[in-house]
């Protein structure tokens, strides 16, 4: 071959070898450290709803027996509930009748009203109805600290201390049913799994000779559990 030609080629080509060579061999001595490890961190979300359910909804209340509308009398019934709820910050439940007065006559048109406290809007400790016919309702908690203010007692007024005189059923803090939603039960915090129970105390007395109309008398009632 002319040595001009061969000079010319290796003048021309020898330096994009070299450089080939340079890369691959740097290629050689990096490889190794990239493929020991790579990482891709990335996260799984899922939200949890906050919910409240009646886990035992209250059931229908048939009163104590009859009572004679000369004779007169009371009697009493009462209705339990279980609340669930998975929210941190708890949930209220409030009551309030369809009707005013709620105790409303099926087929005659009469009407059994509602309690009578002494003292406007603070439930009475003792039940007491001097003369004629009236209805009201008192409330428990299994937690005593779920109870509504106004249902709690010191032993002798309500709405004031932190006793719960109505639980064992001796029915403390009496009140009267509005067609106003009335808080009863004021839960701070989520329920354990078996969730938290209530009962509501109703009770009706018809005082001697007041004859209210011979009727079958009816309290249509409606509880609701809100999230706080």
């Amino acid at each position: 071959m002319n040595t001009r030609i061969v000079r010319t080629f290796l003048s021309v080509f020898s330096p994009v070898v070299f450089a080939g060579a340079i890369a691959y061999l740097t290629f050689l001595v990096c490889e190794p450290a990239i493929s020991i490890a790579v990482e891709d961190q990335f996260t799984i979300t899922q939200t949890i709803s906050a919910e409240v359910a009646f886990l035992t909804p209250a059931s229908d209340v048939t009163m104590s027996g009859e009572i004679g509308g000369l004779t007169g009398g009371t009697s009493n019934g009462q209705t339990q509930v279980v609340v669930l709820t998975n929210y941190s910050t708890g949930y209220t439940v409030t009551i309030k009748a369809s009707s005013s007065p709620a105790m409303q006559g099926n087929y005659k048109g009469g009407t059994i009203a509602d309690y009578t406290t002494a003292a406007s809007s603070i439930p009475d400790y003792t039940w007491s109805v001097p003369s004629g016919y009236e209805f009201g309702y008192s409330v428990s908690a299994s937690t005593t600290s779920d109870l509504a203010q106004k249902f709690l007692d010191d032993t002798s007024s309500c709405n004031t201390g932190s006793a719960d005189t109505s639980q064992g059923g001796n029915n403390a803090c009496w009140y009267a049913l509005s067609t106003g939603a009335t808080s009863t039960i004021v839960r701070s915090t989520n329920t354990p799994a078996s969730g938290a129970t209530s009962t509501v105390y109703f009770r009706l007395t018809v005082t001697p000779n007041s004859a209210p109309v011979a009727d079958v008398y009816v309290a249509t009632t409606t509880l609701t559990a809100t999230l706080n």
